[in-house]
């Protein structure tokens, strides 16, 4: 085994490829030992050679980084009413994406054989051979505890309480597997997009239900025990009754769960979706219109007291229901600079997701590239002399 590889691979991992010698100034090994350890993950088909970026009139110099082809990842992220899967290669860049209706309050067994199912006919559809899947992700939208992977007392997922998505999952596939919330693994996605990735950031998730993912000097928060960022259902007195049997939760009135209901009250009787929503919005439809003014400001309110207490450097409004553009995310800006400290939103940016449907995905990829690409799990690949075509 050679010690240490999968630490070098990190360096790959993240950015441009390099040379040997900025690989040596970057690990701070001797050039031997450097050597010793590239040679490896290059006969094991983790990195590979790139074309040089420049020269200085000579041969330009040989650059090293990840070879994405080396294995694939599996990911999924899972809605309340709508499920994407897909396999990535190992730089996180999606390589097939199926997307299902689904209802999530069918319980795990439907859900998670979908996704499991998908992800076995992905495999096969991509030519990927399944001992060279590293590793599998995937986001769902209750509370998850982060140490076990296992969701807690998720208020509209009945049945998913306590179940153990990873080991489900690693049963068919054999590989690490990592749960998140929806909201993190969107927010992962959204901050590796970035050109200049940013610190410090909060990505709301508006669909049926609301939720957020928070990057903290550069990593996802999730808190002690993985309930951070549950900014749809902070309740406030004299609110509507929300489906978590609080009341005056944002949720309660913002959530796409809410405007449907209203919606079919009200002359829309066949509204089920986010989807529908926005299709309304984008016909004008007054009601709709209004109904997403509303929301907007209710939940600018809730991020505006995030804002305060987090000070991100940028919100991304991300979602389903996000797409119906201005009448929601103009509310959530207004809210935001009118509740919000002046040194606060000094510089804050809030933008609307560069990824739309792909963030999950691409964020799941990462979390699962993290897991696959560890360094004990290199060390091992490395150690058993395990070769992949």
């Amino acid at each position: 085994m050679v010690k240490g590889a999968g630490e070098l691979l990190g360096l790959l991992r993240h950015g441009r490829s390099l040379t040997r010698a900025e690989i040596v100034a970057a690990s701070g090994l001797a050039r031997a030992t450097v050597t010793h350890r590239l040679d490896a993950l290059m006969d094991h088909g983790f990195v590979a050679v790139t074309p040089g970026r420049h020269s200085t009139g000579g041969r330009p110099a040989e650059e090293l980084g990840l070879n994405p082809a080396r294995g694939a990842l599996l990911v999924a992220d899972i809605g309340s009413s709508h499920l994407r899967v897909g396999i990535a290669d190992l730089a996180g860049d999606l390589l097939a994406v199926r997307d299902h209706d689904v209802e999530v309050a069918d319980g795990p067994g439907d859900v998670l054989a979908l996704v499991r199912d998908d992800m076995a006919e992905l495999v096969e559809e991509v030519g990927v051979r399944p001992d060279a899947v590293l590793a599998a992700a995937v986001g769902v939208p209750g509370p998850v505890e982060h140490a076990t992977g296992r969701l807690v007392s998720p208020p509209t997922m009945p049945g998913w309480d306590g179940f153990d998505v990873q080991e489900f999952l690693r049963e068919s596939f054999n590989v690490p597997v990592v749960v998140d919330k929806d909201a993190n693994i969107m927010a992962l996605g959204e901050q590796r997009a970035l050109h200049d990735l940013v610190a410090d950031l909060l990505v709301l998730k508006i669909g049926m239900g609301i939720g957020a993912g928070i990057i903290a000097r550069g990593e996802i928060m999730r808190g002690s025990r993985g309930a951070a960022g549950d900014l749809g259902h902070l309740p406030r007195e004299g609110g509507a009754r929300c489906r978590c049997g609080q009341f005056g939760c944002a949720e309660a009135t913002a959530g796409g769960w809410a405007i449907a209901e209203h919606l079919r009250a009200h002359g829309h009787p066949h509204v089920r979706t986010s989807s529908d929503i926005v299709r309304l919005a984008r016909e004008a439809d007054p009601l709709t219109v209004e109904l997403l003014q509303a929301a907007g400001r209710r939940v600018g309110e809730a991020v505006a007291d995030a804002v305060g207490l987090l000070n991100p450097a940028m919100v991304i409004v991300g979602g389903n229901l996000a797409e119906a553009g201005a009448p929601l995310v103009d509310g959530i800006r207004q809210q935001i600079f009118a509740r919000s400290h002046p040194l606060a939103t000094d510089g804050l940016e809030v933008v609307t997701s560069s990824l739309g449907a792909d963030a999950g995905l691409a964020g799941a990829a990462q979390l699962a590239a993290d897991a696959g690409l560890s360094t004990a799990r290199i060390s091992a690949v490395i150690g058993a002399n395990i070769t992949f075509d």
